[in-house]
């Protein structure tokens, strides 16, 4: 569990999250654990729009290339 210290740290703070197959989202990191990272009120990002998709988010993270927190006005 060690290595989850730096992402349990950031709980509760938006994140866009790239998968190995190019697909993003955008959502509120609510827990994470050495599998599976949850993610709400999540986007998908396709480009310049953001479509909202129902319910929580729950991304393997073998299949997450990385995170990046969102610069500019929230």
């Amino acid at each position: 569990m060690r290595r989850d210290r730096l992402i349990r740290h950031h709980l509760r703070e938006r994140f866009v999250v790239t998968l190995n197959s190019g697909e993003s989202f955008e959502g509120l990191l609510l827990e994470a654990d050495e599998k599976t990272l949850h993610l709400v009120e999540a986007h998908a990002l396709d480009g310049k729009s953001r479509v909202p998709v129902d319910g929580a988010l729950f991304l393997p993270r073998a299949q997450v290339s990385y995170l990046q927190k969102p610069g500019g006005p929230q």
